[in-house]
C-alpha cells in the first residue's frame, strides 16, 4: 500500500538568502510541515493527541541536500511514514522539482510523549490505524550516529525570543538550525555549500533562556570540511548536537 503525502509548495522571497537559493531553514519547515499535513490528513491532529495527554517531538533529523532549489521553484515534497517502534516513529522524506529531480533526501526520528510527565510514551493503538501499520518494525532502523564536538574552536550566544516557541511552548526545531548556522565562520558559509545535516535533539528549552553554540570545525582528507556544534544553556546542560558537512561551491 502505497502511504506516501504529497504537498507542493513554492520557493518564495522569504524563503530564500542573498544568493536567492533556498535557504536551509526553509527546507526544515518544508519537512515539518508536510508530515503536520500528512498527520492531519489521517486524523492525528493536534487535537487529538492533546486529548490523549501526548504529542510527537523530534528526537533526530538526518538530511542529504543533492541541489538546491532557487527562487520561484516550485516544489513537491513527499513523506512517507517508515514504520513504528514502541515508543517512536520514523518518516523519510523526498524535496522534488518541477522534473521530478530528487534534491534533498532525509529521515526523521519522533518521539510520542506523555505532555504532562515529558517522557516517552507508548504510542496508541489508533496511532497503527491511522498510518496503515500492523504492527511495530521487526527491526529498529539505524540513523547514523553524531561526531561529537571535542574542542569548542568558535561559539556564540543566543537570547531566545517569543517568536522563536512553538505551540508546544519550546523552541520550535528549526531554531536550533539557525543558530548553528549563524555560528560557523564566515569563510566557510561563503566558500562551501551545506549539504548534509544530522541532529540529536535532547533536551527543550523555552522562553526567557540564554543558549550557547560551541562549534569545532574539521578539515577532511578530501578537501570537505565538517562542523561538529553543541547548544547548551547557560546551567550548561546539553540541548541539541548536530553536525552539519560542507562541499567547495563551485
Amino acid at each position: 500500500m502505497d502511504n506516501s503525502f504529497t504537498k507542493d509548495y513554492e520557493v518564495l522571497y522569504r524563503d530564500v538568502d542573498y544568493k536567492l537559493r533556498c535557504k536551509i531553514a526553509s527546507l526544515v519547515y518544508f519537512l515539518c510541515d508536510v508530515g503536520n499535513a500528512h498527520a492531519e490528513s489521517v486524523g492525528d491532529t493536534i487535537n487529538y493527541q492533546l486529548e490523549h495527554g501526548a504529542g510527537w517531538v523530534f528526537y533526530k533529523y538526518d538530511i542529504k541536500i543533492h541541489k538546491y532549489p532557487n527562487y520561484r521553484d516550485k516544489l513537491s515534497v513527499v513523506t512517507i511514514p517508515a514504520g513504528f517502534k514502541k515508543f517512536y516513529a520514523l518518516r523519510d522524506y523526498l524535496i522534488k522539482n518541477q522534473d521530478g529531480e530528487v534534491l534533498v533526501e532525509a529521515t526523521a526520528l519522533f518521539f510520542l510523549i506523555n505532555i504532562e510527565r515529558r517522557r516517552p510514551m507508548r504510542i496508541l493503538p489508533e496511532h497503527y490505524k491511522m498510518y496503515g501499520e500492523d504492527g511495530d518494525l521487526e527491526k529498529a532502523k539505524e540513523m547514523e550516529k553524531i561526531e561529537k564536538m571535542e574542542e569548542e574552536q568558535f561559539s556564540k550566544e543566543f537570547q531566545i525570543r517569543y517568536s522563536d516557541i512553538d505551540s508546544n511552548t519550546h523552541v520550535n526545531n528549526v531554531k536550533y538550525v539557525e543558530w548553528a548556522l549563524e555560528s560557523v565562520p564566515k569563510d566557510i558559509i561563503k566558500e562551501f555549500d551545506l549539504k548534509r545535516i544530522k541532529i540529536v535533539f535532547e533536551k527543550e528549552v523555552s522562553y526567557g533562556n540564554s543558549i550557547h553554540v560551541g562549534v569545532q570545525v574539521k578539515e577532511e582528507e578530501d578537501g570537505t570540511k565538517k562542523t561538529l556544534h553543541k547548544i547548551y544553556n547557560k546551567e550548561g546542560v546539553e540541548l541539541t548536537l548536530l553536525e552539519f558537512q560542507w562541499e567547495k561551491n563551485n
